[in-house]
């Protein structure tokens, strides 16, 4: 089974393979150079390396622009420029991309489409990400089974959760989570830890780009609900995921921690919004190995990561002379000064079936772009 090439690639080169007999020497050198050179080119993407991939992709359209990877390449080119947070040109690309190939070439257009939802996503914005992922999930009979089944429930439930529908959120979030069990089933051991750790972080991994005090409860809502996915994709410990889920999970805490330290005019909004990442971090510590279960390098890394954190956002909490501004909840959680483990998260999609190990529930209470 092909690792590096997407869906659609692996498709596109099935078919060409399949009537190499028939086409003469030549032809099937070319064909073969130009798998060569856009698998290389995918290779690079999925490293993140994303301005050698775009440059990958901008020659290989130069070189084949009759090839039949030609709209393949074009997908890659937009990848890159979302990896590099050129949203926009990302956007214009995805959207031609999509109207070329929905006829002759529908796993181009499905992948377009699921990709541009990332795009908007980092927009901030929430009618269009619904939308595309929407579409998205109607080609999902082009789309790899992971994607249609369980990275699309799991975005669509970010998206939810920031909107404080929960209802829908956590239904979404249980599909996804039917979704990979399914997947886990058909293809069994034919599954690779990179590529769970991958489809980890497509499931929990949120933008922060729109992040601010406008947005800050609805984005804690929707993390709420996915980083259990991140946590998953870390505790895997593949190279190259596992350490892009650490990564995602350090941006995320690290920008909600700067909106809190910036509301330092506003002693009362600052409190509240420190109480919600304060609940939001004891959600996290869920996922922290239990004692005498050792922690891999990225789980040491990040959760180190996150106990500065804490300490940081507590002594703005709790040295600030306007935290009567919290909610009865808030106070009461956030004067739990603890560390470790925490109550199981009731929205959590089927916990108990989870990778990572969690403890026993007792009184159930209460997250990259390529």
């Amino acid at each position: 089974m092909r690792l590096i090439l997407s869906a659609a690639l692996v498709l596109l080169s099935g078919c060409s393979l399949l009537g190499q007999r028939s086409q003469p020497d030549e032809t099937q050198a070319v064909r073969a150079t130009e798998l060569a050179q856009i698998t290389n080119a995918e290779k690079v993407l999925n490293n993140g390396s994303f301005d050698q991939s775009l440059i990958l992709y901008k020659e290989f359209q130069g070189l084949h622009p009759q090839s039949t990877f030609f709209q393949a390449a074009r997908l890659g080119e937009a990848q890159s420029l979302a990896g590099l947070e050129r949203w926009q040109e990302a956007l214009e690309l995805y959207r031609d991309i999509t109207v070329k190939t929905r006829n002759y070439q529908p796993e181009i257009a499905a992948q377009a489409l699921y990709r541009m939802s990332f795009a908007y996503e980092a927009q901030g914005d929430d009618l269009r990400t619904v939308s595309t992922l929407l579409d998205a999930k109607k080609l999902g009979q082009y789309l790899p089974l992971e994607t249609a089944l369980a990275e699309i429930p799991a975005r669509l439930a970010i998206v939810y959760g920031r909107q404080d529908r929960e209802d829908d959120a956590v239904a979404y979030l249980n599909e996804a989570e039917r979704g990979i069990e399914k997947v886990q089933a058909e293809k069994g051991t034919e599954l690779p830890k990179e590529w769970l750790a991958k489809t980890y972080v497509q499931m929990g991994g949120v933008s922060t780009n729109q992040l601010g005090v406008q947005n800050f409860s609805a984005f804690v809502r929707g993390q709420k609900l996915v980083q259990i996915y991140l946590f998953r994709a870390v505790r895997l410990n593949d190279t190259n995921w596992s350490t892009r889920a650490k990564t995602r999970l350090q941006e995320t805490y690290r920008d909600l921690f700067t909106v809190v330290e910036s509301q330092r005019e506003q002693r009362r909004l600052q409190s509240a919004l420190g109480a919600e990442l304060l609940g939001l971090i004891d959600q996290a510590e869920l996922y922290r190995p239990p004692t005498g279960q050792k922690m891999n390098s990225h789980e040491t890394e990040f959760f180190a990561f996150l106990a500065d954190v804490r300490k940081k956002t507590e002594n703005i909490v709790y040295t600030n002379d306007e935290v009567m501004g919290l909610t009865e909840e808030s106070q009461r959680l956030n004067s739990l000064r603890r560390s470790g483990r925490v109550k199981a998260d009731s929205l959590l999609p089927d916990e108990e079936k989870a990778t990572i190990p969690l403890p026993p529930k007792v009184v159930p209470s209460e997250d990259p772009n390529l």
